[in-house]
């Protein structure tokens, strides 16, 4: 993209096969992994949801929430970008944590 401005019209979305009873080491795992991402701005206040690029009111922005069936990751991102970008964040967290973490969806 240069210069000019870009909003895709629905977010995107997907849901990762990441469980949330991790123990507190995983937990440290996973926070690393998040640090080590480009665009990481830390953490959202008061739901403490962690963020990248910008808030949900941002032209580009990341943001992760841990829901029942996994971690949900929402953005909005040039489509390439965004498959690279999740694909980084299951490759990193896989290798942190010592099992596959995927789309949970396929």
């Amino acid at each position: 993209m240069t210069g000019s401005s870009f909003r895709q019209e629905e977010n995107l979305t997907v849901t990762l096969s990441l469980p949330y009873d991790l123990t507190a080491e995983q937990w440290a795992e996973v926070d690393k992994v998040f640090r080590s991402l480009d665009g990481w701005l830390g953490y959202s206040q008061p739901d403490n949801t962690p963020q990248w690029y910008g808030n949900k009111s941002s032209e580009r922005f990341v943001w992760a929430s841990l829901e029942p069936s996994g971690l949900l990751v929402e953005g909005n991102l040039e489509a390439s970008f965004w498959t690279g970008w999740t694909s980084v964040l299951c490759a990193r967290l896989t290798l942190a944590l010592q099992f596959e973490v995927r789309d949970a969806e396929i």
